[in-house]
């Protein structure tokens, strides 16, 4: 397996409808390079994707790799805990 492919993305918490009540307008552009970095993808139907957080643990001298089974979350610190995530790894 090798890498086809790289994106990275800023993602701001506002870019959510839920969160950005409006204000979500003034980064459409942010948005829509969202958009043209799905295709970007789906273009190239990776076998396996791997995304990396700089919110994740970190340490200085090695990476982080989950050993869990999936993940969850929600946007309750951004006034909209009704938008939530919730994956299970295959």
């Amino acid at each position: 397996m090798s890498v086809v492919g790289g994106i990275m993305v800023p993602h701001p918490p506002l870019i959510l409808p839920e969160v950005g009540r409006g204000e979500e307008k003034c980064i459409e552009t942010t948005r829509k390079a969202y958009e043209k970095a799905a295709e970007f993808v789906r273009e190239l139907a990776p076998e396996t994707i791997v995304l990396s957080s700089p919110h994740s643990i970190m340490y200085a001298d090695y990476l982080h790799i989950s050993p869990g089974a999936g993940t969850s979350g929600d946007m309750g610190r951004f006034r909209a805990g009704q938008v939530r995530l919730s994956r299970e790894s295959h």
